[in-house]
């Protein structure tokens, strides 16, 4: 059942003024007077020079300036096609931990948010939060019925701040950006506006509810819990959620608990599903966020952060990489230059040196990848190039490091890649069942014009095939392979690593599959095609 919650807020705004000022005093304290100049927020000294050390006194005015600046030196800090490793490992240092505020200071939004009092709800609470963070704080509690739960509470005070210092970001992004041709290329509106819809609804608990109830009933068939919601008790200041008992995944990290090569493969399983099955997905799922429960299973808290990606987004990933697995640079570089919007670019320079970082994984042994290699090669490239990714697609490659880094802390020989290449392979059998024929039936037409833009070798193959009668394939070892006479065979290292990101587009997207899986002429040879990657 949908639940609709309140969208208006009583708590005040603060004078965009007052906080600019007191924004232009901060950065004077840190001996940012020169960064202020570039950003246009001292009118009459814009060449005034930029401390080499930029990074580490920014670091420190975020830091000064509250929870809506960490949080988006946070973001920033993920936008590694934006900024150069310098910045990258200064924004890094950024933890959104705060003082707890005192029960006193939290009692009347408690209060307003039940519209009751606590002993009419609670058995008993406990004033002493067990965590504490920037937006809310959280307290164990029992309910009437003697049920552990947890009640997160919304700080006052932090709406009016937070919207006060998003206006403050809006005006001070737009000075920038005509003043400096570096803040352009960050887009910072389209930045700005991904962060602000990211930080609204992480200041709605009751949105963060809804997220978990969504993606829990997802991952409840894999056994994979997440906490559940007493709705009578939940708004856009407050929630109270079932308290799961398990192991924190970090003490596994640390040595205290056992299993972690079987935690590692349950754990990627069910990111790398929430992203290649279900298009929405727990986007910070750092070793704090998961559990181990007591009778095995694996438990996810704190959807906050939420990643979805558009349909529209889904094909352009798709394209890129069948472009990738083809090796077709120059769709490559199609795809990127859509993405960016910058058509300022040596379009040649760019296609050879994409060909020459395709080519550096080209016959290397897929477990001696990592993706935060692939990654940081492409992030590196971006930059010199003065090219961004979407936020949306940051944001995904954002949660599959987080996700490689947690899985090879807890087994270092585990393959994420690999991991994901079965997964996606079942969601091609899913899609060449009738259901799923039917449903791409729709856009035929359409999706062949795709495909063969997006990979014209493959579509050769198959012609070839309904030509012949005869798949063209032989078998080595187990494994289904072209022959010498097949087309140029894409590199099964590079396809692998694609698909943890073409799974995630591939969801519900029938133009490409549906195409893929129109006819039996075309089935076997792009089953063949994909299953021999």
């Amino acid at each position: 059942m949908q639940r609709v919650m309140p969208t208006t807020d009583d708590e005040s705004q603060i004078g965009e003024r007052a906080r600019l000022a007191e924004l232009i005093q901060i950065m004077g304290r840190h001996g940012l007077n020169g960064l202020a100049s570039r950003l246009g927020l001292l009118p009459g000294r814009s060449e005034q020079p930029v401390d080499v050390g930029t990074p580490e006194r920014v670091v420190a005015l975020l830091r000064d300036l509250g929870p809506v600046a960490v949080k988006l030196g946070q973001v920033l800090a993920t936008r590694e096609d934006l900024l150069g490793p310098e910045w990258v490992r200064a924004l890094s240092t950024l933890q959104d931990r705060v003082t707890p505020l005192p029960f006193e200071a939290l009692e009347p939004t408690i209060l307003a948010a039940l519209g009751s009092p606590i002993a009419d709800v609670f058995a008993n609470f406990n004033r002493e939060p067990i965590a504490a963070a920037s937006i809310a704080q959280v307290h164990a509690a029992t309910l009437r019925d003697g049920t552990e739960v947890v009640v997160k509470v919304r700080r006052p005070g932090i709406a009016e701040r937070v919207d006060a210092d998003l206006r403050l970001l809006r005006r001070i992004a737009r000075l920038a950006a005509r003043h400096s041709p570096e803040i352009r290329r960050l887009k910072p509106d389209e930045l700005l506006r991904f962060f602000a819809e990211s930080l609204s609804q992480e200041m709605d608990l009751s949105a963060e509810a809804a997220a978990c109830e969504s993606i829990g009933a997802f991952l409840q068939p894999l056994g994979v819990r997440t906490p559940a919601f007493y709705w009578d008790q939940v708004g856009r200041r407050i929630n109270v959620q079932e308290r799961l008992d398990g192991m924190p995944v970090r003490e596994i990290l640390d040595g205290v608990g056992e299993g972690g090569a079987g935690v590692a493969g349950r754990y990627a399983d069910a990111v790398l599903r929430m992203i290649i099955f279900n298009g929405r997905f727990h986007a910070d799922p750092h070793p704090g966020n998961v559990f181990v429960l007591a009778d095995g299973s694996l438990a996810f808290i704190d959807f906050g952060a939420v990643g979805v990606l558009s349909p529209a987004r889904r094909n352009e990933v798709v394209t890129l990489v069948l472009a990738i697995a083809g090796e077709d640079t120059r769709s490559v570089t199609d795809v990127l230059l859509q993405w960016s919007g910058e058509t300022d670019v040596d379009r040649q320079a760019l296609t050879r040196d994409l060909d020459a970082l395709i080519g550096q994984f080209r016959g290397a042994v897929l477990q001696q990848i990592e993706l935060a290699d692939i990654f940081g090669r492409v992030f590196a490239l971006l930059r010199t190039y003065r090219l961004a990714l979407p936020p949306d697609l940051a944001l995904l490659l954002r949660t599959l490091l987080i996700a490689e880094g947690f899985v090879r802390r807890l087994d270092p020989g585990f393959d994420i890649a690999a991991r994901a290449a079965p997964i996606a392979r079942e969601l091609l059998r899913e899609r060449i069942g009738p259901a799923g024929l039917k449903r791409g039936g729709r856009r035929l037409a359409t999706s062949l014009g795709r495909l063969a833009a997006a990979s014209p070798e493959l579509v050769a193959f198959a012609e070839r095939v309904a030509r012949s009668g005869a798949l063209p394939i032989e078998l080595q070892g187990g494994a289904v392979s072209p022959t010498p006479t097949s087309p140029r065979r894409a590199d099964p290292n590079i396809l692998s690593a694609g698909l943890l990101v073409a799974g995630a587009i591939l969801q519900r997207d029938h133009d490409v599959v549906g195409a893929m899986m129109m006819a039996s002429a075309v089935l076997p040879a792009a089953w063949a095609w994909f299953a021999s990657r």
